[in-house]
């Protein structure tokens, strides 16, 4: 899924704008989709790709700017951008597939992630690239994937 550059290890940034792509893939995927079920088998895979990132995100990468008092701002945005988005997903899961409102909430949802990842992209990882190296972000990624494959095996446990 992660494709390496020059036989070296992802870095951070590569997983996380790899992973956005995936996600928005997903979603104009759900968006498109007319069938109830294909909508109810798309939305929990976009659910669970949105849940296990984020909950790694905030733990491994966020953590890096919350001890900066400067950057700490851009992280309580991005967790409230977090708290909106887990907001519509419970939404979409309190609905049927096939109910009038699907359509308004799925596109309410892609606006919120693709804002959040506009916001990331630019300003969050100018943010992160400011405090550490090349080195430092490949380690980061690593252990973002590790975070990533525990929070899955806890989502799928519940």
């Amino acid at each position: 899924m992660h494709a390496p550059k020059q036989d070296e290890d992802p870095t951070i940034y590569e997983v996380l704008t790899d992973e956005h792509e995936d996600v928005a893939q997903l979603l104009t995927q759900l968006a498109e989709a007319e069938d109830a079920g294909e909508r109810e088998a798309l939305f929990a895979e976009v659910r669970f790709q949105l849940e296990r990132h984020a909950q790694a995100e905030e733990v491994v990468f966020y953590d890096l700017l919350r001890r900066d008092d400067e950057a700490r701002a851009l992280v309580e945005r991005a967790q409230r951008e977090h708290a909106q988005v887990r907001e519509t997903l419970a939404e979409l899961d309190a609905i049927e597939a096939d109910d009038g409102r699907w359509g308004e909430l799925v596109a309410a949802l892609t606006r919120q992630v693709t804002q959040h990842v506009e916001v990331e992209e630019r300003d969050i990882f100018a943010a992160v690239r400011g405090r550490i190296d090349d080195d430092q972000a490949r380690t980061i990624a690593e252990t973002f994937e590790a975070t990533e494959d525990r929070v899955a095996d806890e989502i799928k446990a519940a």
